[in-house]
């Protein structure tokens, strides 16, 4: 099984994810390919090879066109964001915590000189309505220089961008773009407890978290380029070290707030976190979930044939230190202290509610509209509530990004007064769709997945049923002909 191990110890943001996974042989033209699928322009991407204290790595930059830097300049939501003492570190722009920062160095200027990292990727540049040459505002990354600019790509994207802010715009932004299901499913998965920690830290609805308008671009290029590059890589499988949070003090409009970020801290609940006196911010919003959406599990480097590395680069130079993600690509070999990994591990979102007064008719026609918009499962338990009363207790599993809509149709469908939301972590196999060929046609099979073995292969139910009464044969024989194509 294709395994990644992400090794943070120097911390993880949006960009250093995605250098080191371009450093570990994602392509940077297939990343660009698939980004212009999305309805988002006003940016440039920019891929350079870099040194951090003796370690090359690849440094990922989302630069803003004049035009977005200029509305970012008279944006009401502008905010300056320092560390007292220090160049800060890289910063995702969520919600009402933006930063501000401005580049003199030659990060502004384009460079075309031969990429070297290894991995045959050509340096191009391309320049689509707007020159880039100067006065870019540098954001998401920090406000320290590079001591390197060299071997690098530069992207531009459109004359013109588009203010995708609110969580829920960008969600759709994500379901009406043109990429695969599985990077649109990444993405989201990402997103999602970002806005629901900034939704809880803000008191605010999770649609109406705001991602301000240059973190929003920020986010989305690094958010979307990490599950473009993961899909790439074929990752089945990730794995991921003790997390460093970083300590101290940053200074934002809201006045000075500890280190990590309260979302950060909110979304690293359950997460292992690796000690650090070191006084910068080296974990992001973004890079916290990107770590707590796709890790399987947590801890040392397991047992793995090797097949790349990449090394993603921050912003900052920290003196004695490598400013550096490291990422491993490789197979993970059975056995040898892989036990601890059972399933895919993920979040997400439990509903309940409770009534005593509703018609049976009313709770079916609930639970299917739930369904059919999302909800992973729904189920019944009978409950006995005050006096005495019979009812019923509704439970709604559903993905952390779809908590809102879930919940407002138990508002609309139910006579319930209120919804109780809750996180539950969980563990699951693999799953893989096969058709079987049988007398009453193709009926689709799901297959359980563990350690790559299949263990066990189901005959899909709506496709037995819809062969059963398009032959007038009975719902068992067309279950049995599945299974007997299968075990043939």
């Amino acid at each position: 099984m294709k395994a990644l191990y992400i090794d943070c110890f120097s911390g993880i943001s949006g960009d250093m994810m995605v250098g080191a996974l371009i450093d570990a042989g994602a392509s940077p033209e297939k990343i660009e390919r698939e980004l212009q699928k999305i309805n988002v322009s006003g940016y440039e991407i920019k891929c350079t090879r870099v040194v951090k204290e003796g370690i090359s790595s690849i440094k990922f930059d989302v630069i803003l066109d004049e035009e977005h830097s200029h509305d970012h300049d008279h944006h009401h939501h502008e905010h300056t964001h320092h560390h007292d003492g220090h160049s800060h570190d890289e910063h995702d722009h969520h919600s009402h915590e933006d930063h501000h920062h401005t580049n003199d160095g030659n990060i502004h200027h384009h460079h075309d000189h031969h990429h070297e990292h290894g991995h045959g990727h050509t340096n191009h540049v391309h320049h689509h309505e707007h020159s880039h040459d100067n006065g870019h505002h540098h954001h998401d990354r920090g406000d320290s220089h590079h001591g390197h600019h060299h071997n690098s790509h530069d992207h531009s994207h459109g004359g013109h961008h588009h203010h995708h802010s609110r969580y829920a715009d960008i969600v759709k932004l994500i379901d009406n773009s043109e990429l695969t299901s599985r990077v649109k499913e990444r993405s989201k998965q990402i997103f999602a407890p970002i806005a629901k920690s900034e939704s809880k830290i803000h008191n605010m609805s999770i649609e109406d978290v705001h991602f301000h308008e240059v973190g929003a671009v920020d986010s989305i290029v690094d958010i979307i380029a990490t599950a473009i590059a993961l899909e790439e890589l074929e990752i089945e499988r990730i794995i991921t070290s003790h997390v460093p949070l970083g300590s101290g003090e940053i200074r934002i409009s809201h006045g000075v707030y500890p280190v990590p970020a309260p979302a950060t801290l909110d979304m690293m609940k359950n997460v292992p976190i690796a000690p650090s006196d070191l006084p910068y911010e080296l974990t992001t919003p973004t890079g916290a979930g990107i770590i707590v959406s796709q890790s399987d599990s947590f801890g040392t480097m397991p047992a793995m044939k090797i097949s790349s590395i990449g090394y993603g680069a921050g912003t900052r130079n920290i003196p004695g230190r490598p400013n550096v993600l490291r990422v491993m690509v490789g197979e993970l070999l059975e056995g040898n202290g892989n036990e601890h990994i059972v399933g895919k591990q993920e979040t997400i979102t439990i509903l309940e509610c409770h009534m005593d007064d509703m018609t049976g008719e009313a709770f079916g026609y609930t639970m299917e509209k739930l369904l059919n918009e999302g909800a992973l499962d729904v189920y019944y338990t009978p409950i006995s509530m005050k006096k005495n009363r019979p009812g019923t207790l509704i439970t709604v599993l559903a993905p952390e990004h779809l908590e809102a809509k879930l919940t407002e149709i138990l508002f609309n469908e139910t006579t319930t007064l209120g919804v109780r939301k809750n996180t539950w972590f969980r563990s699951i196999l693999d799953r893989k769709i096969t058709t079987a060929e049988t007398p009453f046609g193709q009926i689709r099979i799901k297959q359980a997945i563990r350690k790559g073995e299949v263990i066990r292969e189901v005959p899909e139910y709506e496709d037995v049923k819809k062969a059963a009464l398009k032959y007038g044969v009975s719902f068992q024989e067309v279950y049995n002909s599945a299974l007997r194509t299968i075990f043939n």
